[in-house]
This record gives C-alpha cells, sequence and structure tokens, in this order.
C-alpha cells in the first residue's frame, strides 16, 4: 500500500498549495510535521503566483492501492 503525506499551505492572498510527500516516517508526530510546516514557511522558498506561504492549512496521510493489470 503507497503512502504519502499531504501538507497543505496557504499564501497571504489566499491562494492555496500542496507538498506531497512520499513514503513518510510511520513515528512522524504532529507536532514535527506542524513544525516543519512552519519551518518550510520561514525559509520563504515556495511561492503561488509570487506569494509567499504564510499559514499552515492542513496535513494528513493518504493510502492507496495499487494493483497492476498491465
Amino acid at each position: 500500500m503507497a503512502k504519502s503525506l499531504q501538507l497543505n499551505f496557504e499564501t497571504a492572498n489566499g491562494k492555496s498549495l500542496m507538498v506531497t510527500v512520499d513514503d513518510p516516517k510511520e513515528s512522524l508526530t504532529s507536532t514535527e510535521i506542524d513544525d516543519g510546516m512552519k519551518a518550510i514557511i520561514a525559509s520563504n522558498v515556495f511561492h503561488v503566483e509570487g506569494t509567499p506561504l504564510s499559514i499552515v492549512k492542513s496535513a494528513r496521510v493518504v493510502e492507496r492501492n495499487v494493483t497492476n493489470i498491465i
């Protein structure tokens, strides 16, 4: 089963950005994830239409089953 961690942010002008991390560590706590997301915002690396990220919106782990047919 494939797992991914979806990190959702918002910019000051209300635009959204989702960053997806494949195969996240099972032992991550909500505090570690929140701290990491705040560090991403503070790094000022990601921008949406020229506006930097400003708000931690949400985070979730998504699991999916993939069955190859061919």
